[in-house]
C-alpha cells in the first residue's frame, strides 16, 4: 500500500479518455440495438428498431445501426489507444527529465562535498 502512486491526469487527458470511451459505449449500444433488431420476434412493420433506422438512419447513411455501431466502436477504440501511447510517451520523459535533474543535483552536491572536504583538508 506505500509503494502506490497518487493518479495525476492533466484536463486534457481525462477529456480524451472520457470522449473516446463515450464513443466506443454509444457504439456497443447502437450495434447492439442492430443485433435486437435482426432477431426481434415481430412483424416487419412492428419491429422499433427497422422502423427508427428506416425514420432517420438512412436517409443519409445506408448503414445500419449495426454497424455504425462497429464504427463507432473501432474508431473510439483506435483514438483511445492513441491517446494513451501519446500521454504515457509524454509521462516518461517527465519521469526521465526529473530523473537526470535528480542526478545532476546529486552530482553537484558530491562535488561541492568534495570541495568543502579539500578546504578543510587545507585549512
Amino acid at each position: 500500500m506505500a509503494n502506490q502512486k497518487k493518479l495525476n491526469l492533466s484536463k486534457k487527458e481525462w477529456f480524451w479518455y472520457i470522449l473516446t470511451l463515450f464513443l466506443a459505449f454509444v457504439g456497443l449500444v447502437f450495434a447492439i440495438i442492430g443485433i435486437i433488431g435482426d432477431h426481434l420476434p415481430v412483424k416487419a412493420s412492428e419491429n422499433w428498431v427497422r422502423v427508427s433506422e428506416k425514420a432517420w438512419l438512412t436517409n443519409w447513411s445506408p448503414l445500419g445501426y449495426r454497424y455504425w455501431g462497429i464504427v463507432l466502436l473501432a474508431g473510439g477504440l483506435i483514438i483511445f489507444a492513441l491517446a494513451l501511447t501519446l500521454f504515457s510517451r509524454e509521462s516518461d520523459r517527465d519521469n526521465e527529465r526529473a530523473i537526470r535533474r535528480a542526478q545532476r543535483l546529486a552530482a553537484m552536491s558530491e562535488a561541492e562535498n568534495v570541495v568543502e572536504a579539500e578546504e578543510a583538508k587545507q585549512a
